[in-house]
Formats: C-alpha cells, structure tokens, sequence
C-alpha cells in the first residue's frame, strides 16, 4: 500500500537539509539546531513574539532521576541566543528553558519590532562548541 505524501513542517524540511549537507561532508554542525513553532506568514502589528525548540548546548548536565534519588536535577550548558531582524537591523535576546525532562530547550523571542513588508527574522544560537542559526521571513501588511 502506497500513502499520499504529507506536507513537511518547515523546521522539518530546515532539520532534513542540515542533515543532509552535513552527510556531504560541508562541516555542518549537525549538534546543534534552531527550530521555529508555525510563525504567522502575515501580521498587520508592529511586533511579532517567535518560539520554537533548540538543541542543548554543550555541557549540560541531567543528574538524578533513580530510585534513589526520584528528583532530576539539570543544569544547560553555557549557551546564549539572540534574534536579528534583517529588514530593519534589529536585534534582541531569546529566552530559552530547559524543561528537564526534554532533549531539547524551548525557546522565546523578545517581541520583534517589524517593518512594512517582509521580514527576514533570523534566531542563532552558540556554545562553547559552535553556533548555528536558522530563519523565517514575517511579513507585516
């Protein structure tokens, strides 16, 4: 039985990509990632708050969660993220959290000061290890 193809999530199809140049042996940091929940593809405010997930930083650490000791304890590694907004040059911090139980760390932005037209909105994120970023275009009526 053959099934219809699903549409992919962009962050989906982002993750793929990497994946794939980082098979070709493009020196592609495959450890760390930045992905987006659904952005709104057009908004008629003047700022925008973005989310998503992103790898654990380098050096974290997740103790506990035995027997003997029930309570998880977790600490990320040293980390930061940040947001550029190339069509008007802003930038600003992301706020990021680990719920302990994740393999991932959820994040937000700060609200996003949007200009007129399309927005290319950019979220990096780097540890003692490397950085990445990935991108999505807001655009604002």
């Amino acid at each position: 039985m053959t099934l219809p193809p699903k549409r992919i999530a962009p962050a989906v199809t982002v993750l793929a990509f990497h994946a794939l140049l980082a098979a070709c042996g493009s020196g592609f940091d495959l450890r760390l990632f930045v992905s987006f929940n659904a952005p709104p593809a057009r908004i008629d405010r003047p700022t925008v708050v973005l989310s998503g997930v992103a790898a654990l930083p380098s050096g974290s650490v997740r103790t506990g969660g035995t027997p003997f000791q029930p309570i998880v304890t977790c600490q990320p590694g040293t980390f930061s993220m940040t947001w550029t907004n190339d069509a008007n040059g802003a930038r600003g911090a992301v706020f990021a959290l680990w719920d302990c139980p994740a393999d991932h760390l959820s994040w937000n932005s700060s609200a996003i000061p949007l200009a007129f037209g399309a927005n290319r909105i950019t979220v990096a994120i780097a540890d003692a290890e490397g950085s990445t970023a990935s991108a999505v275009v807001v655009t604002r009526q």
